[in-house]
């Protein structure tokens, strides 16, 4: 019996929020115009986007901007926006990898106390295995689909 494992060398870098566009549009937004891929705070001096590459090939986006999350008004938190892997590498570990290191960058700012999120239904098992907690019930985002809140509080680990 052969064995095929696929070895990646995944670099993740912090990238401008127009650089992330490569992914977001057809993967996040497709059918809609370009400019729908900029998003509310992609700007805000504090928001972070990151790009997983391989080799010199960007394959994974990841934007963190400060945003309360409704559930929780009174805490400092930051909202994960906009994830995408490109399809051929999906299922690869490309999208907890990004994860993993935004959520070490948010955790050098000891005043934020939750990370929050909006994801597509499809997507639930993702956050589920890297620590986030359901808040609430499926709700449509529309036109793009239907969606699920998760969270993280980051102000008690270590």
């Amino acid at each position: 019996m052969v064995v095929n494992f696929l070895i990646m060398d995944i670099q993740i870098k912090e990238i401008l929020a127009k650089q992330t566009y490569e992914l977001r549009h057809p993967l996040l937004r497709k059918g809609q115009p370009y400019d729908s891929c900029h998003l509310e705070n992609d700007n805000h001096p504090q928001t972070i986007h990151l790009g997983a590459f391989n080799s010199s090939r960007l394959v994974g986006v990841l934007s963190a901007m400060p945003n309360y999350c409704p559930d929780y008004k009174d805490q400092t938190a930051f909202q994960l926006r906009a994830m995408a892997v490109h399809p051929e590498y999906q299922r690869k570990k490309i999208a907890s990898q990004l994860i993993k290191h935004i959520l070490l960058k948010l955790k050098e700012d000891s005043t934020i106390q939750n990370v929050w999120l909006n994801a597509r239904v499809n997507a639930n098992t993702l956050y589920l295995n890297n620590g986030f907690q359901v808040l609430g019930t499926p709700f449509e985002i529309k036109p793009i689909g239907v969606h699920q809140r998760f969270i993280k509080w980051i102000i008690d680990e270590s």
